[in-house]
């Protein structure tokens, strides 16, 4: 498993963080030459288009990579299975920019949906490809063909936005990640179509694809309803200010977790019988996350002003405010978002299920009271306690029953990190009473601060000694 694991890591981190930095310079960049109501009718489309990638995916992948019986003949019928999900739901899709346009009352849903459909058929073909090379851990492939599609797409986008083709220019990005991702893992996967239809491959994996498909239809609607409430009560505008900072949000979110997320179920679910050995290398991995995570949503909620106007542009203030609240709950996404391996690995997709339920019930009151509120302020204060909430019911839920843990041995792992994080606050707080006027040169001496400050603490502390037995030992 180390090795695995090591690896895993490994190509994760290059996949994760190039294509981070190629598409966090095209945000800048798009940012400047898009309105916020231009991102704000591709950021209600996308809502859209994340339902119906869920409803193709079926929670299919992770099923793939559980069932260690499946053979290629019957990967390739649940391929062709996926095929057919895929043009449904494109042709469905197509037709559903009728309801958007009614909805949200923009023409422009009409001709929108049908080009994207494009990009949801792909997606769905993708599903069975990208299980199969995780299943294999192959992650070297799959990390290849995220930062080539990526590339590609960040191309297309900015040509196109140049040429003034606005909102057009960010459907045919998406469509190119679609398309050119799909090809790439298809061709590394090896897997084909098949002429014939046998019903039992699916049933073989149908009772962990519809725990999985149940628990991420409802984690879509509980992350979702937001940004379709707002859309339909505050308008387009408010919602791209609100998804800017939501987006930034889940930033280091996906910077951590992309990295650690995609192994941890083809690993650890070797070994899913083994709760001491899965419990002992997650609590390892809860710490080093908390180390991170904590400090960082501290310096992220301290700097708010900063980081959305050096990053942005005045015209986007708008979300400074949301993004100081929703920033205070980074180290809750970022310990939230592999819940769901541990419990996949651990073959308990039943009990995911039930978790997604009760932590959606929270996130769903906590936007619809935040709306109801009429402010994208109000609402991201709303969602701030409804992420703790949802924390606390995912982990109640995984250290009980999937890690036959006890909760107060979690709590012993945040101590130094909270401990880093009150001397954080407190260094950015004497760094205000000299803060310089110029917004760029004021993130650049924060940034610095927090760095030094978080490096010296774990180098000065026994963490360093834990970190490194732990990457070494995996």
């Amino acid at each position: 498993m180390n090795r695995h694991l090591r690896k895993g890591f490994f190509f994760n981190a290059i996949g994760t963080y190039t294509n981070f930095l190629v598409q966090f310079l095209v945000q800048i960049i798009l940012s400047r030459l898009l309105t916020p109501k231009e991102y704000g009718v591709v950021a209600i489309m996308s809502v859209f288009i994340i339902f119906f990638q869920v409803m193709i995916e079926a929670g299919l992948g992770p099923a793939i990579i559980q069932d260690k019986s499946l053979t290629n003949q019957s990967n390739r019928i649940l391929y062709n299975f996926s095929a057919i999900f895929s043009l449904i739901f494109a042709i469905i899709f197509g037709f559903f920019g009728i309801v958007l346009s009614k909805i949200y009352g923009n023409p422009i849903y009409l001709s929108l949906t049908w080009i994207q459909a494009i990009s949801v058929f792909f997606s769905g073909l993708n599903v069975v490809p990208t299980a199969l090379l995780n299943k294999r851990k192959q992650f070297k492939a799959v990390n290849f063909s995220l930062v080539i599609s990526n590339i590609t797409a960040s191309i297309v986008g900015v040509g196109f936005s140049f040429l003034g083709y606005g909102v057009y220019a960010l459907i045919f990005s998406s469509i190119t990640t679609a398309v050119v991702n799909f090809i790439f893992n298809h061709f590394f996967s090896g897997v084909s179509f098949i002429l014939t239809f046998n019903f039992n491959p699916l049933k073989n994996v149908w009772k962990f694809s519809l725990n999985q498909y149940a628990f991420n239809f409802l984690n879509y609607f509980s992350r979702n309803s937001d940004n379709i409430l707002i859309g339909k009560f505050m308008g387009a505008s408010d919602l791209a200010l609100y998804n800017k900072s939501y987006m930034l949000l889940m930033l280091p979110n996906a910077l951590l977790i992309n990295i650690i997320t995609p192994v941890l179920q083809p690993v650890l679910s070797d070994y899913q019988d083994d709760i001491t050995h899965i419990r002992k290398v997650y609590y390892e991995i809860v710490h080093i996350l908390l180390l991170i995570s904590i400090p960082l949503s501290v310096f992220l909620s301290t700097s708010s002003s900063q980081v959305i106007l050096c990053l942005f542009g005045e015209q986007w203030k708008g979300a400074i405010t949301p993004f100081l609240f929703l920033s205070t709950t980074v180290w809750c996404q970022v310990l939230i978002a592999p819940v769901g391996a541990i419990f996949q690995a651990r073959n308990q997709s039943g009990r995911l299920l039930v978790t997604g339920f009760y932590s959606a019930i929270g996130l769903v009151f906590s936007i619809v009271l935040g709306v109801y509120l009429g402010t994208i302020d109000m609402l991201s204060i709303c969602l701030t306690l409804g992420f703790i909430y949802s924390f606390l019911i995912h982990y109640y839920q995984l250290i009980k029953f999937a890690l036959d843990g006890k909760f107060k041995l979690i709590i012993k792992e945040f101590y130094s990190p909270l401990m880093l994080a009150i001397i954080v606050y407190l260094s950015l707080k004497v760094e205000e009473l000299v803060d310089p006027a110029n917004i760029f040169f004021s993130l650049v001496i924060r940034a610095s601060i927090f760095l030094v400050v978080s490096i010296s603490f774990v180098c000065k502390s026994k963490d360093v000694t834990f970190i490194l037995e732990f990457f070494k030992r995996n």
